[in-house]
């Protein structure tokens, strides 16, 4: 059976990287020079700590023209919705392909002893983790059922204690000790790292005018709109957001990196759909919290895309860059993760995009273009402003991808392809130091790239059979939820 990761050692990944003997000055000098411990531990004195080779920028480090910038009349850049995609390829493709899914469904389901791709059990995987309840996405806050008379249990019957029931006045403090408060709680309900931004003028022009998650069950989109009022609130026809809730915070929800890889199956299927089984109650307990302080957090149905297309907050906000799939890698989660936002009146600070080398190493790093069934993503050297197709969101200098041929693609499988971000070179994991050093150089020079794309492929990362996945002892939820993490003792 095959190993997902192979030997390669220290020194010898040292060597090729430069790094021992007088190799090492390439990096020594972009580095930050220490004298003592004090100095480390002082060196980030930010609110929202990132490891040290993570700096703050003025701008994104793709390029952004605001003049050329709108939001498309849905939110069609994945070709999520089937009606949708059938605009650009017809209906003959869009059917033919789904037709191939459940004929691959069907003839995998009689598969009961395997433990391959598109089996009985690789199958079962796939339909336990999906979201059933993702229909009753709440607006302002979880709806739960109310029941008549005095209950035992307040919480059981719809009640939540707020600062109002106990009769004492709202939450109030500092956006910077704001911040640091929910960041610990969203981390206890299960988020990964965490940003905010304002929600100016740019924001707001990057906003769906309607929320088309409805369409997934036969349902009419719904309208966003902007009201001077206290409260967001739901109409049938609309989604209201009051204009005193000007922030807006971005979150990750960690995903299995093995199960990514190997991809395409329902091992990977299954990674995919876990974070809306996670994010549904990762949001459910801060809107909880949230209103309990006085506050509300808004977040429509989480897809496709929610409000607005989520790489392009989660670069404004400095969660990651964009990247050559034209999606948003994060440094400490790499591209296995979701990303998800919500709009909220607490006072936030503005975090700053930042700059780790991601979108400079795509520059050259072919990786998921060259492992892409479809041939969906781009092959160029460099990224381009011009848009791939009506699907895409103009204003940007970006690797666009053919997104309706990728969706084809997975809707064939049977399963979900992501082939492309389960090879990604940002997926390693987390415990050995030479990553460090890895995301450490590439966010400081590039002249080791190719290297590092080689060694990628040396350490056994990448594309891995479905059957293995079944054999291997892996942290709960299937990744490493230290990522990141610096106290109680998990960072050390």
């Amino acid at each position: 059976m095959g190993k997902f990761h192979s030997s390669l050692s220290r020194r010898d990944f040292m060597k090729g990287l430069g790094l021992a003997g007088a190799g090492i000055g390439a990096v020594a000098a972009a580095a930050p020079v220490f004298h003592d411990l004090d100095e480390v531990a002082s060196a980030d004195s930010s609110v929202n700590k990132r490891p040290w080779w993570v700096r703050e920028v003025d701008k994104p480090t793709i390029e952004i023209d605001w003049s050329k910038t709108s939001s498309l009349p849905f939110p069609q850049e994945g070709c999520h919705l089937p009606p949708l995609l059938a605009e650009f390829v017809g209906w003959d493709r869009v059917n033919s392909a789904m037709a191939q899914g459940v004929a691959a469904l069907n003839a995998g389901a009689k598969k009961t002893g395997s433990k391959e791709a598109i089996s009985l059990l690789d199958t079962s995987m796939q339909e336990a983790a999906w979201p059933h309840f993702i229909a009753h996405a709440g607006w302002r806050e979880p709806v739960y059922p109310a029941l008549e008379g005095a209950a035992p249990i307040p919480e059981l019957v719809g009640q939540t204690y707020t600062h109002e029931s106990f009769g004492v006045p709202r939450w109030e403090s500092t956006p910077e000790e704001n911040f640091a408060l929910l960041k610990s709680a969203m981390r206890f309900f299960g988020a990964g790292q965490i940003a905010s931004i304002e929600l100016d003028a740019n924001v707001k022009s990057m906003f769906y005018p309607v929320d088309a998650s409805r369409m997934f069950f036969n349902g009419p989109p719904m309208a966003y709109g902007f009201e001077d009022c206290d409260n967001g609130y739901v109409t049938d026809t609309h989604f209201i957001i009051p204009n005193k809730a000007r922030w807006v915070v971005t979150y990750t929800t960690p995903m299995p990196k093995e199960m990514y890889r190997t991809a395409p199956s329902g091992v990977c299927y299954a990674a995919n759909m876990s974070r809306y089984r996670l994010n549904q109650e990762t949001m459910a307990c801060v809107q909880k919290f949230l209103l309990g302080l006085g506050y509300q957090g808004l977040q429509s149905a989480p897809w496709p895309n929610g409000i607005c297309p989520s790489p392009a907050v989660a670069t404004l906000s400095g969660l990651g860059e964009m990247d050559r799939i034209n999606q948003c890698v994060i440094p400490e989660e790499g591209a296995v993760v979701g990303i998800y936002k919500f709009i909220t009146d607490l006072p936030l600070p503005v975090s700053k995009p930042i700059d780790f080398g991601a979108f400079r190493f795509c520059h050259s790093c072919r990786k998921c273009a060259d492992t892409c069934p479809a041939k969906a993503i781009s092959f160029e050297e460099e990224p381009t402003w011009e848009p791939a197709g009506p699907w895409s969101t103009g204003g940007k200098k970006a690797y666009y991808k053919n997104e309706p041929e990728c969706k084809l693609y997975q809707h064939s499988t049977g399963a979900t392809c992501q082939i492309c971000t389960g090879v990604c070179v940002f997926n390693v994991n987390t415990k050995a130091m030479i990553h460090e050093i890895v995301k450490s150089t590439l966010s400081t020079t590039g002249i080791f790239n190719s290297f590092l794309w080689k060694a990628d492929v040396a350490f056994g990362y990448g594309h891995h059979d479905a059957a293995e996945w079944w054999d291997l002892d892996l942290p709960r939820y299937g990744f490493d939820t230290t990522m990141g993490v610096r106290d109680g003792g998990y960072g050390k």
